[in-house]
């Protein structure tokens, strides 16, 4: 993730890590008794939390795209996928989170690992996690 910063320029309240984020999300629940969202900035390094949880226009990344759309739909024709987004969705069956290959149908395989996409990005999610091989 060379290049993304901590300081992302959305205006949002940041948090350095999503332990600290999770944390406040707790706080608002019990404080307003709403329920919020954890997130990464696309833009950046930073947290933030949402009340108002996703719409997928405000996914920016191709594969936060690809993976908020295999969990609404449970499978995709491959010629319905943005042509932009081909490479995330060739990634996505890599990992292991979808199965499927051109002409037949994309297919979600790990609904938990998707989730995780749409809440830190693809390149994120691709990365080695310390405890994990």
């Amino acid at each position: 993730m060379a290049g993304r910063r901590y300081n992302c320029s959305c205006g949002k309240k940041r948090y350095r890590d999503e332990e600290s984020a999770l944390a406040a999300a707790a706080g608002d629940a019990r404080t307003y008794d709403e329920n919020v969202t954890v997130y990464r900035c696309p833009g950046g390094l930073a947290w933030h939390l949402t009340a108002h949880g996703f719409v997928p226009e405000a996914l920016r990344s191709a594969g936060r795209r690809v993976a908020y759309a295999l969990l609404s739909r449970e499978s995709l024709d491959w010629t319905s996928i943005d042509t932009r987004d081909v490479r995330a969705a060739h990634r996505i069956v890599a990992l292991g989170l979808a199965s499927g290959r051109p002409p037949g149908p994309l297919r979600a395989t790990d609904r938990a690992g998707l989730t995780r996409v749409v809440q830190i990005g693809l390149d994120a999610y691709a990365q080695p996690r310390p405890g994990h091989s």
